[in-house]
């Protein structure tokens, strides 16, 4: 036997005390009766329409319902029995670039906020999917691991901005990586898990080299890439420190920061996915929704899962029984 929810359990200390204290108020009430009556040897002639012994039971009566409840809200289990679950989802890992490069406004409201818009949305069409965030700038984190829980990637994707990573600089090859730690090792067959994907959300700029390394690696993961460009090929200068200043090179010149497609496009056919450009409508979301959804389905797998059988229906039918009982007997004596 266990319990589901043991902590529930602590509430039967509250059981005790209850009984503690009803027994005060039976003595607080017998003493004020007695001052009430001239003295505890004419108390008797008070009680002669109540009896003890009915109003004892309605007590027990009502601490064993108490009991019951507390009980049932644990959640007793006994008994195992084995349950077929198909999971169809797919492990993902969103991989979003933080650099300072991503300020820019050159698509509304900067190419930072279209790629967390785009991140948001693709979480709304990714139900039974588990997702993972992983930022870069200079250098790569994990800003959430692998969950179901995906309120919880919401919170940390709310929190992103071109702050979020200290080290300057765009080391995609590196995000990659940290993308593929992330998802852990290739899945075997016969698990729940079959389909893994890498969503990169970027301008495509990379400083640091070594992509086409990190695409080998991807691809002799059995992980899929899409790839979302955020900017235009026009470009924009880069906010820094205060409203109003943009980046500077050494000569005094704005430093201007454009969209490009082109790493972005061979990372993703070369691992058999597809390249978008970041739009209002948001089209390509839809679109890589559609293309995860058929990876679930080809990537579904069965599996026997062991579990308890719930007994939480004994306590609570004792617990309803005994309310039942408390409320059927009356308090009053019974006539001769």
């Amino acid at each position: 036997m266990r319990f589901g929810e043991p902590a529930a359990l602590w509430a039967l200390l509250i059981v005790p005390l209850l009984v503690l204290a009803g027994w005060g108020l039976h003595t607080a009430r017998r003493r004020a009766l007695a001052r009430f009556a001239g003295g505890a040897d004419r108390v008797a002639r008070f009680s002669t329409e109540v009896s003890p012994h009915r109003r004892a039971a309605k007590t027990v009566a009502l601490l064993v319902a108490i009991t019951g409840a507390i009980l049932a809200s644990a959640r007793p289990q006994w008994g195992r029995g084995t349950e077929t679950i198909t999971r169809k989802g797919i492990d993902l890992v969103v991989v979003l670039d933080t650099s300072k490069s991503m300020a820019a406004a050159d698509v509304a409201p900067s190419r930072l906020g279209r790629a967390v818009r785009a991140a948001s949305s693709l979480l709304d069409r990714s139900e039974g999917d588990r997702i993972a965030l992983v930022t870069f700038a200079g250098k790569a984190a994990l800003a959430c691991p692998l969950t179901l829980d995906h309120e919880a990637v919401r919170l940390f994707l709310d929190a992103v901005d071109v702050e979020s990573v200290s080290v300057p600089g765009t080391a995609l090859a590196e995000a990659l990586a940290e993308g593929l730690r992330a998802l852990g090792p290739p899945v075997a067959a016969g698990t729940e898990a079959k389909g893994r994907a890498l969503i990169v959300i970027s301008d495509g700029e990379d400083h640091e080299g070594g992509l086409e390394e990190a695409i080998q690696a991807v691809k002799r993961a059995g992980v899929v890439v899409f790839a979302i460009g955020c900017g235009t090929e026009q470009g924009a200068p880069i906010p820094e420190g205060e409203a109003g200043a943009y980046k500077k090179d050494a000569e005094g010149r704005l430093v201007t920061t454009k969209l490009d497609e082109r790493p972005l496009r061979t990372l993703a056919i070369d691992t058999g996915g597809k390249y978008y450009r970041a739009t209002p409508a948001e089209g390509e979301v839809e679109e890589i929704a559609a293309a995860i959804a058929q990876m679930g389905t080809s990537g579904s797998s069965t599996v026997l899962r062991t579990r308890w059988v719930e007994r939480f229906q004994i306590p609570l039918a004792i617990a309803l029984a005994a309310l039942l009982i408390e409320t059927l007997i009356p308090d009053g004596r019974r006539e001769s």
